[in-house]
């Protein structure tokens, strides 16, 4: 079984910096125990209660494919499917 940082080094790394428990803080809400910011860095926040759910979501929202992807592989596949 290969590592998620052998897998998706630029997730991983940006999820391992910015991932945080938040269930012991006071003014948790209710979304997850859990939280990491959106990569495309619009101030909102992806949550779950287990840490390999949210790597999960936030893997998917990383390479998501787009022009304005934090990925590279998102900007291509976007650039390879629309011109």
């Amino acid at each position: 079984m290969v590592p998620n940082s052998e897998k998706y080094p630029e997730a991983w790394a940006f999820f391992i910096e910015h991932a945080r428990n938040i269930s012991e803080e006071p003014e948790v809400n209710h979304h997850g125990k859990y939280s990491v910011p959106m990569p495309d860095k619009s101030g909102r926040f992806l949550y779950a209660d287990c840490p390999g759910l949210l790597f999960t979501k936030f893997n998917e929202e990383f390479y998501k494919i787009s022009l304005d992807s934090p990925s590279v592989y998102g900007k291509i596949q976007y650039i390879v499917e629309n011109f």
